[in-house]
């Protein structure tokens, strides 16, 4: 399965949404430089999230800019969709696909009804198992647990 990078964020300040950005480099075992989250836990690098989840609010007549999730990564497949494990090669990068997201209540501020609209599905986090830089527009490719 293959896809491509949608938009990239990153949040060096609290609050929501993370800003757009070009390009991020992503740091194995850390994280995406610069983003307030890096470095805090290597199962929770960066967070990834598929259009899937902006689709389903707009379904329900919200509407969201990207980087409102929270996402650093945001792709053009929807990463539920995949086994438990997965691998992405993301331009330089490889991402091992961690845990889900959980819905947290900063989601609220845009729609009272998106926590629960979102629940299970906003994006996963993953590891960064092999450091570089990623772009707009780099494609996804997704590669077998282990």
């Amino acid at each position: 399965m293959k896809g491509k990078v949608l938009s990239l964020h990153l949040g060096t300040t609290p609050g929501l949404p993370k800003p757009r950005v070009e390009a991020l480099e992503l740091l194995a075992g850390f994280g995406a430089k610069g983003d307030r989250h890096a470095g805090k836990d290597p199962d929770r690098a960066v967070l990834v999230a598929g259009v899937a989840a902006y689709e389903r609010a707009q379904m329900a007549g919200i509407d969201l800019p990207y980087g409102a999730l929270g996402e650093n990564l945001l792709l053009d497949l929807d990463p539920h969709g995949l086994p438990s494990g997965a691998r992405l090669r993301v331009g330089e990068a490889l991402l091992e696909l961690a845990q889900v997201c959980t819905v947290c209540a900063s989601l609220s501020q845009f729609d009272l009804r998106l926590p629960k609209l979102l629940y299970g599905g906003r994006g996963l986090y993953a590891r960064v198992l092999e450091g570089g830089v990623v772009r707009v527009g780099d494609p996804v490719q997704v590669l077998t647990p282990g």
